[in-house]
């Protein structure tokens, strides 16, 4: 398409911008502005390149901002994003209408119910994420806006027309026209003393949860909420703060264990740190700060109380701590180690040859129908207990330290079963979670959050238990204990293998590193695309000339479904960064057909780091934005989305497995033999328990 020719035009301001200008790959945008106007309208991309050092004019600011390394200029990144949303508008240059905002904005502020909805920094994720159209690489800040042009008289079309004669070597007045007023804008927007202050408010903040982070890492623990923490949220809709009052501050139980103040290095940054609705306290030294508040260890834990007492909240804040929040969130001070997972139900998911052994065994079959492989289990509609049993193992597999789990979106059969249903059914396939989550624990090292209320028997297994009770959390763990002595002394075994709330980990529900077969990696070419269907709840893969209509007909095929994947919280901008990844995985699988799924993600994220942001999904070996701009994934991306968050590797991960149609296979086990040794240390030990009990029996 002739709207997708690349004619770059740079100019150098005296701010020390360095603006590229290209055709705007989204042709609806002309379109609709001049749609029932007598108007020329002109839409252009712009790329801004400016070095960090200029934004951050004051010398101690610069060298506060190195301290804070990768982290700092993420921060720095999604500052300056929500900065041009709020501040774009719409000037009258030379008698035109220039108006420059972000690539979503169009989007955005298209008519939905005849209402028109406001796009602006508010409606961004209140997560500091790494996205495609503003980003930071070692010394410079990158920027992508649209700007378009409106001439509303003839002057404008004669404009217009001499635009269309210019050659390639040749900057035209449109051009510098547009040049001009991004330069001037995102010079005014983002270069300033007032902003300056700001950028390193939102950059300490970044550091100051990356560093707890840290601190939650080496202490091996698995979360921390912030005392004055404010975790509910406006609406169910909102990721805005409720005002408090009536939202009553967290604060972590008195007297417990679990309270605890964590103590960070913060070194330059120190006097950045933004007060937020937690406190903290600058220690003597200057450079370290300390945080009081609830440590979640490693281990079991459930939180527990009565129905809507803020058990789920309390969750969903540290689900969300694996994320770095805004200032003003609420929830800035609590944080959760980066591998944490939500496991949920989620009836109806694809999977294919997942090991679910641990949790499912012996299904029913027909009569003269072979048995099923829970080891190598698929399904094209799995049911609630089998798709979380297969999220679980899948976490396992991803290496993942702590799994997060909510009763009220599980599947009941797979949470637990009582003494008096194991009575009566007694040939049952589910072996619950409950059963396991020590087991995994002891031999993985993952630890287990649960929400409970209604299910007693998760009280025979936890190492901590946290009481709700109208919004104020105590420490419940040595009264479940005894509930726990009185209700569920001297439990039964479990076929043998241990007390039933108790199982050990079996070796063989471990589930191997999985790939894609060779088959289903030739299927898919270089020429693949990304969809966003259902409303942005599904993202399809297909190739570019591929009839999307018939695709779906077709079972599907390609087709991911992350409604329910819970920490995916960027919303459709991360799901259509979800699908990019899968397409990226899918021609690496190519050139490395021996790497598991796990290994081709870090393949990823290693690329990604390298050049500070998301282009690698989009350019192989170059990172010229003339590239970019001509790259059909980044034009389908603008005209779906606007731009997109990078997911985290737990969700590219999800998003393979959960792709209709996809085809894994085990990857092939080395022998180093230990599995040989463990079992002879397993028959000595055997041995050795029976010569004690022979020599008892002899006396």
């Amino acid at each position: 398409s002739t709207r997708h020719t690349i004619v770059p035009i740079t100019l150098y301001s005296i701010t020390m911008w360095s603006v590229e200008c290209y055709p705007d790959p989204v042709s609806d945008v002309a379109y609709s502005l001049s749609k029932g106007k007598q108007a020329s309208v002109h839409s252009s991309v712009v790329l801004g390149r400016v070095p960090i050092r200029n934004v951050l004019r004051n010398a101690d600011d610069q060298q506060a901002f190195q301290e804070g390394q990768r982290v700092a200029r993420v921060a720095l990144s999604d500052f300056v994003a929500r900065r041009i949303s709020k501040n774009s508008t719409t000037v009258t240059i030379d008698e035109c209408q220039v108006t420059v905002e972000p690539l979503d904005k169009f989007l955005a502020c298209r008519t939905r119910r005849g209402k028109q909805k406001q796009a602006n920094g508010n409606s961004y994720a209140p997560f500091m994420l790494e996205r495609s159209d503003v980003w930071s690489h070692e010394t410079h800040l990158n920027v992508i806006v649209r700007v378009t042009v409106v001439q509303n008289d003839c002057k404008g079309q004669q404009f217009m027309d001499v635009d269309e004669k210019k050659t390639s070597d040749t900057t035209s007045a449109l051009d510098q026209l547009v040049l001009n007023a991004a330069t001037e804008f995102l010079s005014s927007c983002i270069i300033n003393a007032d902003c300056s202050s700001q950028i390193m408010q939102h950059v300490a903040c970044a550091v100051v949860q990356n560093r707890l982070r840290e601190e939650l890492k080496r202490a091996g623990h698995v979360a921390f909420v912030a005392d004055g923490a404010i975790l509910p949220r406006k609406s169910g809709a909102s990721t805005l703060p409720m005002a408090s009052p009536p939202a009553i501050p967290f604060e972590a139980p008195k007297d417990s264990p679990t309270r605890q103040v964590l103590t960070i290095n913060m070194g330059l940054l120190t006097k950045y740190i933004p007060a937020g609705s937690s406190s903290f306290t600058t220690n003597d030294d200057g450079t370290s700060v300390s945080f009081t508040g609830l440590v979640v260890p490693a281990g079991i834990t459930l939180i527990c109380g009565g129905g809507y007492h803020g058990k789920s909240t309390l969750l969903r804040c540290i689900a969300a701590g694996v994320y770095d929040k805004i200032p003003g969130d609420g929830r800035e001070y609590c944080v959760t180690v980066q591998d944490a997972v939500t496991v949920r139900a989620e009836d109806g998911r694809y999977i294919h040859n997942c090991n679910v052994s641990a949790f499912i065994s012996d299904l029913p079959t027909l009569p003269g129908c072979k048995q099923l492989n829970t080891a190598e289990f698929s399904t094209r509609e799995a049911s609630g207990s089998t798709s979380q049993a297969a999220n679980v193992s899948e976490a396992i597999e991803m290496g993942a330290s702590a799994l997060l789990v909510d009763e009220d979106v599980s599947a009941a059969n797979f949470m637990a079963r009582d003494g008096r249903m194991r009575a009566l059914v007694m040939d049952e396939s589910i072996t619950p979670l409950l059963y396991r989550v020590n087991g995994m624990y002891k031999t993985h090292g993952i630890s287990s959050v649960v929400v409970v209320g209604g299910v007693g028997d998760w009280l025979d297994v936890p190492h901590t238990v946290i009481l709700l009770n109208k919004y104020v959390a105590s420490d419940a763990t040595k009264k479940a204990a005894s509930v726990s002595y009185q209700f569920s002394y001297n439990h039964v075994q479990y076929a043998g293998r241990g007390v039933v709330h108790r199982l050990p980990w079996d070796k063989e529900g471990t589930p191997a590193q999985r790939r894609l077969t060779d088959e289903y990696i030739a299927s898919y070419g270089d020429n693949t695309c990304v969809s966003l269907m259902e409303g942005g709840h599904v993202v399809s893969l297909h190739e570019e000339t591929d009839d999307i209509t018939a695709m779906m007909d077709d079972d599907d095929i390609g087709c991911i479904d992350m409604s329910r994947c819970e920490q995916l919280m960027g919303k459709k901008n991360q799901l259509y960064a979800c699908g990019l990844c899968v397409a990226w995985i899918l021609r690496a699988a190519n050139q490395n057909p021996t790497l598991g799924i796990k290994a081709l993600v870090t393949k990823l994220e290693e690329a990604m780091d390298n050049t500070g942001g998301l282009l690698p999904l989009f350019l192989q070996d170059s990172s010229a934005f003339q590239d970019l701009t001509s790259c059909m994934a980044w034009v389908h991306l603008v005209e779906s989305v606007g731009f997109a968050y990078r997911p985290r590797r737990h969700e590219i991960f999800m998003a393979v497995t959960r792709m209709r149609g996809i085809r894994l296979e085990a990857l092939p086990v080395i022998d180093d033999g230990s599995d040989a040794a463990a079992q002879a240390e397993e028959e000595r030990k055997k041995r050795e328990l029976a010569e004690l009990w022979n020599s008892r029996r002899k006396k």
